[in-house]
């Protein structure tokens, strides 16, 4: 019973971890292919990033037809 509850907060915790860092990652991506745009990693780009993401997000639905 032990390993589940280990491994439920090791998923919270990961998935914690790629919700902060993720934005970060976004924005050292477009630094780096884009160098020109040297945007600065404050909590308002970080927080830009996750609204955009959420603006962005892709809904992808693939109906077969027999």
């Amino acid at each position: 019973m032990k390993t589940n509850i280990f491994t439920i907060a090791l998923l919270a915790l990961v998935i914690v971890f790629f919700f902060a860092v993720g934005p970060i990652l976004v924005i050292w991506s477009m630094n780096t292919l884009f160098p020109v745009l040297a945007i600065p990693y404050t909590f308002w780009t970080w927080l830009s990033v996750v609204l955009l993401g959420a603006f962005f997000r892709a809904n992808v639905s693939i109906k077969r037809k027999d």
